[in-house]
């Protein structure tokens, strides 16, 4: 929980100057070194994080720490025109509504109905103090103000690295002795009302040389095979013959009917 002694405040990037810069150099300390290992030169996720702050500034927001100015948690959201059941969404997750937000133009008459969450992110050292249920109740407030529907959420759960070897078909059904699911973030967003409706089994895709790799999660992979990686949710996939290890990340797809 946030504490008394700690004041805190939410600013949107549309009221904070140099939020882009200061959200990326957050995300370096918040994600996992598997996903900002390159995020200063991958130019496609640059392009499409980018257009986060550029298009739809009023959707990305941060939690500051009033006395130091610091950003203690963030949050990124696309408002997105969905025409199918919740059933349907894609299997690319958030990389999908990412890729929606530069597609989706409203002069063609494509006007957005729903929210879909593409980050929440606590620091290290301020989290299991519920700040990360705080932000989603803020991402809800967000889809409720601009009259959107629903919020979608492509969840990535918090103990599956643990058990990269477990399909996540699986994983989804273990449950806890009171009956919710056994992942602490999936359990978080049962209890703020969502329904899982789903698995995108391709919501993250990484392909890199054998050497970045290497380097991006510090081991050695002597041969071509499937090995286990640090904070992976599934296992990587090294090909000799082409140079080139290839991670795909499932997540879990979340939605709250807000209407």
């Amino acid at each position: 929980m946030i504490t008394e002694s700690m004041t805190t405040k939410i600013v949107t990037a549309a009221e904070m100057p140099n939020c882009y810069e200061t959200s990326k150099a957050f995300l370096k300390q918040g994600l996992q070194r598997i996903f900002t290992y390159d995020i200063d030169t991958n130019e496609n996720w640059l392009v499409l994080y980018q257009a986060l702050y550029q298009v739809y500034p009023e959707y990305q927001y941060a939690l500051v720490e009033s006395a130091t100015q610091q950003m203690i948690a963030l949050g990124n959201c696309i408002p997105i025109a969905w025409k199918g059941t919740f059933e349907q969404l894609p299997d690319e997750g958030a990389t999908w509504a990412a890729t929606q937000m530069l597609t989706d133009n409203h002069s063609q008459g494509h006007q957005p109905n729903i929210l879909c969450a593409v980050n929440i992110g606590v620091l290290p050292e301020y989290r299991g103090r519920q700040i990360s249920s705080f932000m989603l109740q803020q991402m809800k407030k967000i889809a409720q103000v601009n009259k959107l529907s629903s919020l979608i959420v492509p969840a990535r759960p918090t103990l599956k690295h643990l058990y990269p070897l477990t399909p996540m078909e699986r994983y989804i059904t273990w449950q806890n002795e009171n009956g919710l699911p056994f992942d602490p973030w999936l359990r978080t967003h049962v209890k703020h009302g969502a329904n899982l409706v789903g698995i995108c089994s391709k919501s993250a895709t990484i392909i890199d040389t054998i050497s970045n790799w290497e380097a991006r999660v510090n081991m050695r992979f002597p041969e071509t095979g499937d090995y286990v990686i640090p904070e992976a949710l599934s296992p990587l996939t090294i090909d000799f013959t082409n140079n080139q290890g290839t991670y795909i990340e499932p997540n879990v797809w979340m939605h709250y009917n807000l209407a």
